[in-house]
């Protein structure tokens, strides 16, 4: 059931937060836990030539390769080069919020609205034409019925078996502006709403011929829905889906999405936005930070008792299956310890393959104390 499972996704999220429904807007610029014993089992293992440890403490390895029963590590280990040489540096983050005002003027100021509600911390407008936006004191969620239709052509959850991103392509520039144009079109909207964000993105690039062909609707019983098909895709139709993550001196930065959603995925990327011809057409934004430095850097634990947590994890796994570990990197976590405030610790996140089902596993290691992550609801 393809539709449906996404906007079943979207409307729990908007149920959650006030800031998740289908909304749109138009810009109108044209141009652009748990840590183990070590396993028993005979294992052979060999790291790659290391980084100096000078500075950081530790030697962080390029590719780490290990074999342990059923868990094979052929890891590239992801980390910048600044924090090779000069170590982690200690950040605090605090949450950037959105003027309220500004973001009705940017996305809406120009849209007859049919109904709306304003409260502290809480707005909702619905345009005539469906436009739907809702900011609160960390989100916002917009979009427009031009959004809807490319929902049913473009689906970005890889959990769902009608995912398709990765047929559109990445490196193209569509007619009506750069993507790098687009971008900075997109920037500087943020900036007027009272976000800044930084210059790490990728772009899906939307071709109507693409959307047109991959274009699939169903109603409630699971049949077609010719009813909400576009009906026709034309070049005016040509769009860019960005996804926008943070980072810190060159280290990406992650949390856990509208605090529900832990998988590190562009469909959880903090900021997502749909932008044609006409400007921004789906925004998506939840919860951007400010990093302030602090003194001396953290003290992370050498790589080889990190991956140690996920081999004993996988390798008491008694179903079958084998388990290969193929990335680790380092980001900054902004981890949410009460309402408003966070704090920033440096983890690994792990990719590993089920052998079994072929599926992407994903585990967050505490770089500094080496315990699994797991993710709790606050």
């Amino acid at each position: 059931m393809k539709n449906k499972k996404i906007k079943m996704m979207f409307t729990a999220i908007i149920a959650t937060t006030l800031c998740i429904s289908l909304a749109g807007c138009s810009n109108d610029s044209k141009t652009p836990p748990q840590t183990s014993t070590s396993s028993e089992a005979e294992t052979s293992e060999s790291v790659s030539e290391e980084s100096d440890p000078s500075g950081i403490g530790i030697e962080i390895p390029e590719r780490y390769d290990k074999e342990a029963d059923n868990v094979s590590f052929k890891t590239d280990v992801i980390v910048s080069a600044n924090v090779r040489e000069n170590g982690l540096r200690k950040l605090s983050a605090t949450v950037q919020k959105p003027d309220p005002v500004k973001v009705f003027d940017c996305l809406m100021g120009d849209t007859e609205i049919r109904e709306k509600n304003e409260e502290e911390n809480n707005y909702w407008y619905e345009g005539v034409n469906n436009e739907i936006l809702t900011i609160n004191n960390t989100s916002i969620g917009f979009s427009t019925n031009f959004y809807a239709y490319v929902s049913n052509a473009f689906r970005l959850q890889q959990g769902y078996s009608d995912y398709n991103a990765d047929k559109y392509e990445l490196d193209k520039d569509l007619e009506f502006a750069s993507r790098q144009e687009a971008f900075e079109n997109i920037r500087q909207a943020m900036e007027t709403m009272g976000i800044g964000i930084e210059e790490q993105y990728k772009c899906y690039v939307l071709e109507h011929s693409m959307l047109q062909s991959e274009e699939y609707a169903m109603d409630i019983s699971g049949n077609v829905d010719q009813a909400s098909y576009k009906g026709s895709w034309t070049q005016d139709d040509d769009a860019y889906y960005f996804v926008i993550n943070q980072k810190y001196s060159d280290t990406p930065a992650y949390h856990v999405f509208y605090d529900s959603f832990p998988m590190a995925a562009d469909e959880n990327a903090p900021v997502q936005v749909l932008y044609n011809k006409d400007g921004i057409q789906f925004l998506q934004l939840e919860k951007v930070f400010t990093f302030t430095e602090q003194e001396n850097n953290y003290d992370l634990k050498p790589f080889e008792e990190i991956a140690q947590v996920i081999e004993t994890k996988y390798g008491m796994l008694l179903d079958g299956s084998t388990y290969t570990v193929n990335q680790a990197m380092l980001y900054y976590m902004e981890n949410k310890i009460s309402e408003e405030k966070y704090e920033v610790v440096p983890v690994w996140i792990f990719n590993t393959v089920d052998s079994e089902t072929g599926k992407t596993l994903q585990d967050i290691v505490n770089a500094q104390t080496g315990e699994e992550i797991i993710w709790e609801e606050k």
